[in-house]
């Protein structure tokens, strides 16, 4: 489930006709329903607030060193990071795909609501010997990875959320980014009747969005949105972007389960 940070609508063969396939709706919504408990227990630690303000500090003053752009936190990204975080100590899996698969796209395209964009995730998990865990240790992990350093330093990327995750003397830190190219009015439903509920939400987007596909979630191969059929289960929104330096590019959205 890595999803690709752009698709471009020049590419013709990806766009297909409805009826298609789509990903079993039950799947869908328990790994949300999941990530909703997690986010509410915790896992049995508690989320550092102060220790994910400092991160979020710390990668926008390595950011300004190279005259990149500051990232913003947003509300559904730290959910998504807070949420990963205590999945992982829940399940004992360090990883950015579950052990069912999902990534980190799919978890923004869960509990990020209002965001069009691409996603992309940095993990770590750290134990000292003696003393707390600090930021400048979860933050000098990442600097010595070139992928999580390329994260940190994505000219691309505008937004951010960290989610850290204290148990005992370990910490879970995850930080979920987003180059955000457009933004609902108000979060999109999870279980929709059809559509016509999505293209509603999509109505009030800004910048405005006037047409869109949709694809099995993380999916490269979009299915028009307009078209009739469309079959009952989970699948990601697909927006097309018509304004901006995005123009002419298919982003990723909301996940939503049709039926």
């Amino acid at each position: 489930m890595q999803f690709s940070r752009r698709v471009l609508l020049a590419t013709p063969l990806l766009l297909l006709a409805a009826p298609a396939r789509a990903a079993p709706a039950a799947d869908w919504l328990a790994y949300e329903r999941r990530l909703r408990a997690r986010l509410a227990d915790a896992s049995g630690g508690r989320f550092d607030k102060g220790f994910e303000n400092e991160l979020r500090l710390q990668t926008n003053a390595l950011r300004q060193a190279r005259s990149l752009a500051p990232l913003i936190q947003d509300p559904g990204l730290v959910l998504a990071a807070r949420a990963h975080a205590a999945d992982m100590a829940r399940t004992g899996l360090i990883d950015h795909a579950t052990p069912e698969g999902y990534m980190a796209a799919a978890r923004v395209g869960l509990l990020a609501r209002d965001l069009v964009g691409a996603a992309g995730e940095n993990i770590a998990m750290r134990r000292n010997a003696s003393g707390p865990v600090s930021p400048e240790q979860i933050m000098g992990q990442w600097r010595g990875s070139p992928g999580h350093r390329a994260n940190l330093l994505a000219d691309g990327f505008t937004h951010v959320g960290y989610g850290v995750l204290r148990q005992g003397p370990r910490v879970l830190a995850v930080g979920a980014y987003a180059e955000v190219a457009s933004r609902l009015r108000a979060p999109a439903p999870l279980q929709v009747a059809s559509t016509d509920a999505i293209a509603l939400a999509l109505s009030k987007a800004t910048p405005a969005i006037g047409q869109f596909s949709v694809s099995e979630p993380g999916s490269e191969i979009l299915i028009s949105g307009s078209a009739g059929g469309l079959a009952a289960g989970a699948w990601q929104l697909r927006p097309h972007l018509s304004s901006g330096a995005h123009r002419y590019q298919v982003a990723w959205g909301p996940v939503f389960v049709l039926g």
